[in-house]
This record gives structure tokens, sequence and C-alpha cells, in this order.
């Protein structure tokens, strides 16, 4: 019976935290998908996605050295796009975020940061993060965190 009782607690714990992320997920129209340490982009670039085929042949640069290479999510671009943050060659585990700065009649502005994931680590990378955003006619823009 202890055992049992420790396995709920388990449970009742996870769906507090999934509550939480979705809860802030409610709160901005970016929705994370997914980050990986290899984009293969040199330097910072963004991308918005607006097809399968357009996410297929993003995935296909990175997938071009790994084996077995990630799966392509699977996106409903009728309902939705992409946006992709790569932060080019930057060090010490860094991870690229993107969040809603502004968002006007005509205009959604999005804002990048770098958060340091992992101090210890000294190799250099190249991540990013993939977010998916409901389709909006607002023009996407980017800006840096300052």
């Amino acid at each position: 019976m202890p055992l049992l009782t420790v396995l709920l607690a388990c449970n009742g714990q996870k769906k507090a935290v999934m509550d939480e992320s979705s809860q802030e997920s409610a709160n901005s129209p970016l929705n994370f998908v997914m980050q990986d340490n290899y984009a293969g982009a040199e330097t910072p670039v963004t991308h918005v996605i607006k097809s399968q085929k357009e996410l297929a042949k993003f995935f296909s640069g990175v997938n071009r050295t790994r084996k077995p290479g990630i799966p392509v999510p699977e996106v409903d671009f009728s309902k939705h796009l992409v946006v992709i943050y790569c932060a080019g060659n930057a060090g010490n585990g860094t991870i690229p975020t993107l969040k809603v700065a502004e968002a006007t009649g005509a205009e959604m502005i999005l804002e990048m940061t770098n958060k340091t994931a992992d101090k210890g680590k000294s190799n250099t990378v190249s991540p990013f993060s993939l977010y998916t955003l409901p389709l909006t006619p607002k023009t996407i823009s980017f800006r840096a965190f300052e």
C-alpha cells in the first residue's frame, strides 16, 4: 500500500507541472515544440515556415550529419505556422528562446534571447528552438533582447 501512495503522489506532481506549463502557453500564442544543439547555422538566423515542405527542408540541413536524424515534427499548417530561432555558433550551452514582445494590429514582434543552460559546458554548439504560432495575417519580425 505505501508503494501505491508514492506512485499516486508522483503522478499528482506531474499533473501540477503540466498544468502550470499549459497555463504559461495560454498567455502567449507561441507554443514551444523542441530544442536541439545543432542547426548548422554559424550566425543567428530566424525562420518563419508556412509549409511542411519548408519544414522538411530545414530538418534535412539539421540531419545532414546525424545518424539517425531528428524526426520532422508534424504541424497542421492550415492552423499554425512554425517559427525557428537558430542562435548561431554559441558556446556554453545556450538555449535560444523567443517570446512575444509586442503585438499591434499589423505586426507581431518576437524577442530573441539566449539563456545559459549549463555553465560547465565549453564546447561550441549551434542551437535552435522551434515554436508553433497560430496562423496570423500580421507581419512577424524579430529583435534581440535589450
